[in-house]
């Protein structure tokens, strides 16, 4: 959920038609008959159409009301592939799109007095096969009550944007959108999925899939060591996601420093952090930091909690934000027949992290040749071959490639392709590891499209008054087993075992830390002081003083970021 200060859509849209309506014939101008195909059958597909003027601003249009479309000023989405709008005279361009999987279209047409004909085709360019794209949160003006995409035209908007398995998350409402899919004739290009953006004063989490006739959860319940049990227990749930951790709403951040400790993970305030998922990428409300969210997420990890990275729109409009610009890719699912996507399994590998966190970008690892995220990499040589690729249609760059190992990042490059292409990166890196376990993520950036035929919007809560938006393509963790035992360890699991055998003695504790990154040492200060030590004493800095390099950097960034008691 995002609630904001809206231009009013409705009222603009009214003026717009209005002021169409009253013009003679000859002002009227062009009947333009759009027609948007695929690339080798040269069948009609849902899209969305961009129409600029000659000065670049969303043209003024006049077109009939139809099951099969929305159209607000300039756009239009249509769930049959074809359109039939009223441009007064002048010079305009005409773009189609259909989200990040397809190529761009585009033709300039001259409009005069007569109809015009314009066909345009899009060829898919980034293959996801075995993947399904879902957006885990998306609402509608009928049913959250603010936005402006009717639940019709939410429906026609999903279809256009080429999105599988969207996620109706209604605030506090558990909604299937599946008859409107079905009234606008677009069922059979998305599998819906019944969910609930449960909307307290202490956070906002959503939940699906849910069974039909369930009742929904208890939105006035802020108490987390009750609200998540409460979640799991509604009938039909698999995942527990919790939204723009970032982000004030009712004067609550969960992810607010006095609460939460954004290096460790840890909880201070007793909150239990046990969802299934956090969001990182939220298309509608952008954080001025892209990465804090990221950051954010990598503490959890780094504190054991297995929670998976989503992407998603949190969408209420037709244009003003546009419906899964973010979104994840589940693997391990087959999108064949869109209208039958096995959700069970979906539900199952998104929980496993067998997932892409993907805003206008898809980026792919493998370490040591097959273990992609969420899979456990088997290596004990001291180092790590791993593949990335990153790809995304040919009208969005990348420019950037981070990998980073327990939060920390390891390795950046420039990502550098020829204009057009499809393929921005496919290269082997060598890692070196630690003898101990790690995770590993791979984030791939590039410019952000300020073009009207899929702007990204400015940040929701904005930290700073410039910024420059950026396309995001992240995998989901790929687990390093490098001590050999068979199975992954997280910095919190070796941090308990060095406590354990240090006992109370804090000078063997900081020397045996020597041996461990800046991410196991952080979870041992973070349990000293969860014991009660007192870690910002003259005994402990005095021994911080002989740590290792990496030891002594992490225990300056711990206390640094711990509330001041």
């Amino acid at each position: 959920m995002n609630i904001r200060r809206r231009v009013p859509i409705a009222i603009l849209l009214c003026l717009n038609f209005s002021a169409s309506s009253r013009q003679t014939d000859s002002q009227r101008g062009d009947s333009v008959r759009i027609r948007v195909t695929d690339g080798s059958p040269g069948k009609p597909l849902p899209c969305r159409i961009t129409i600029v003027d000659s000065n670049g601003m969303l043209a003024r249009i006049d077109a009939g009301k139809s099951p099969h479309v929305a159209i607000r000023p300039g756009v239009i989405y249509t769930g049959n592939g074809e359109a039939r709008i009223n441009l007064v005279p002048g010079s305009y361009t005409i773009y189609a799109t259909r989200g990040p999987e397809y190529s761009l279209a585009k033709r300039v047409v001259r409009s005069t007095s007569s109809e015009t004909s314009v066909d345009l085709r899009l060829e898919r360019e980034v293959d996801m096969s075995g993947y399904v794209s879902c957006d885990t949160h998306i609402h509608t003006l009928t049913y959250s009550g603010h936005g402006d995409a009717e639940a019709g035209e939410r429906a026609v908007t999903l279809a256009g944007e080429g999105i599988i398995m969207p996620v109706s998350t209604e605030h506090n409402r558990n909604v299937d959108y599946a008859p409107h899919a079905r009234a606008a004739g677009v069922d059979r290009w998305f599998t819906p999925v019944a969910g609930n953006e449960v909307t307290t004063n202490e956070g906002h989490f959503n939940i699906f899939p849910i069974a039909k006739g369930a009742a929904a959860p208890d939105y006035y319940v802020t108490d987390w060591k009750k609200l998540i049990p409460a979640l799991r227990a509604t009938p039909g749930v698999r995942v527990v996601v919790l939204n723009h951790p970032s982000n004030n709403h009712s004067g609550f951040v969960p992810t607010d420093p006095k609460r939460f400790h954004p290096l460790s993970g840890e909880s201070l305030d007793g909150r239990p952090w046990t969802m299934d998922a956090v969001e990182v990428i939220n298309s509608s409300a952008h954080q001025s930091d892209y990465m804090k969210p990221f950051r954010d997420w990598f503490a959890l990890l780094n504190h054991g909690l297995r929670a998976t990275g989503v992407a998603s729109s949190d969408c209420h409009d037709v244009n003003q934000y546009i419906v899964s610009q973010a979104r994840t890719y589940i693997a391990g699912v087959s999108s064949a027949r869109p209208d039958s996507v096995d959700v069970e399994k979906a539900c199952s590998n998104l929980l496993a992290g067998h997932a892409l966190i993907s805003f206008g970008l898809v980026t792919e690892a493998w370490v040591d040749g097959s273990a992609g995220p969420g899979d456990l990499a088997k290596t004990s040589n001291g180092k790590a071959t791993v593949r990335v690729r990153v790809r995304g249609p040919s009208w969005i760059a990348a420019d950037r490639l981070d990998l980073y190992m327990n939060g920390e990042k390891v390795l950046s490059k420039p990502i550098v392709h020829s204009r057009d292409a499809v393929v921005k990166l496919d290269e082997e890196l060598q890692l070196p590891l630690r003898k101990h376990d790690a995770w590993l993520v791979a984030i791939a950036t590039g410019p952000g499209v300020k073009e009207p035929y899929w702007p990204v919007s400015r940040p929701y809560q904005p930290k700073w008054a410039e910024w420059e938006p950026v396309m995001i393509g992240a995998t989901n963790p790929i687990y390093v087993d490098s001590d050999g035992d068979g199975k992954y360890s997280s910095p919190l699991d070796y941090a308990k075992s060095l406590l354990d055998k240090s006992g109370d003695n804090r000078d063997r504790l900081i020397e045996q830390l020597s041996d461990y990154d800046e991410a196991v040492a952080v979870q041992a200060f973070a349990m000293c002081h969860a014991k009660g030590a007192d870690v910002r004493d003259g005994k402990f800095q005095a021994a911080i003083r002989k740590a290792a390099p990496q030891v002594e950097q992490a225990y300056k960034a711990y206390i640094y970021h711990l509330p001041a008691t």
